[in-house]
């Protein structure tokens, strides 16, 4: 058991100091060394393409409010790290405005958000309804759309990231049942800088 799992150390060894890897047990062995090798020689050193740029108006320190009231109901930090290759956000409200029934706290929560190559993925958990994970793009006017990718409770997810010329950032969200496309909007949040 111990020789398969040590010629494929060997070989990712190899890889990584960039010499041959001779011992190899297998041609899929030899091939997937190979694959590494081309992964390693063609992919971009850091996440600083167009394509990882495309969320930067979202990061910042913001107040979040309910666009039909304009009262604040959150705050939330959005940040990038790990190279760049990573946006985070942490959100945690100050209203009952998502808060599940018969819980006794507000709803908190954190989504990473990550560009693949082709495009972008959101994994959302929170400590009230769970977790959505969701892939994205921008649409034709230049906002970052996220649909889910899994239903989350028998419905479809969909979030729409607004840069608008003033410097705010709009998200709407909308849901479906799983499937059907009939999307309806419950969500409309402005987020401010918080200065």
């Amino acid at each position: 058991m111990t020789r398969p799992i040590l010629s494929i150390a060997v070989a990712s060894a190899a890889v990584l100091l960039g010499v041959s890897a001779v011992a190899l047990d297998s041609p899929g062995q030899a091939r997937a060394t190979e694959m590494m090798a081309l992964e390693q020689t063609t992919a971009p050193a850091t996440c600083d393409t167009p394509q990882h740029h495309q969320l930067d108006f979202w990061v910042g320190n913001w107040q979040v409010f309910d666009a039909e009231t304009n009262q604040l109901v959150a705050f939330e930090r959005v940040e990038k790290h790990s190279e760049g290759c990573i946006v985070q956000e942490n959100l945690t409200f100050l209203t009952d405005m998502y808060r599940r029934p018969g819980v006794k706290y507000r709803l908190a929560g954190i989504g990473v958000n990550r560009f693949d190559g082709e495009n972008w993925l959101q994994m959302w958990a929170d400590n009230q309804w769970g977790a959505i994970f969701l892939r994205g793009a921008p649409d034709a006017d230049g906002n970052m759309v996220f649909v889910t990718v899994i239903p989350s409770r028998k419905r479809d997810v969909k979030l729409v990231y607004e840069n608008r010329p003033d410097g705010t950032v709009r998200i709407l969200q909308y849901v479906a049942p799983a499937g059907s496309g009939k999307w309806v909007k419950y969500g409309d949040l402005i987020n401010r800088p918080n200065r």
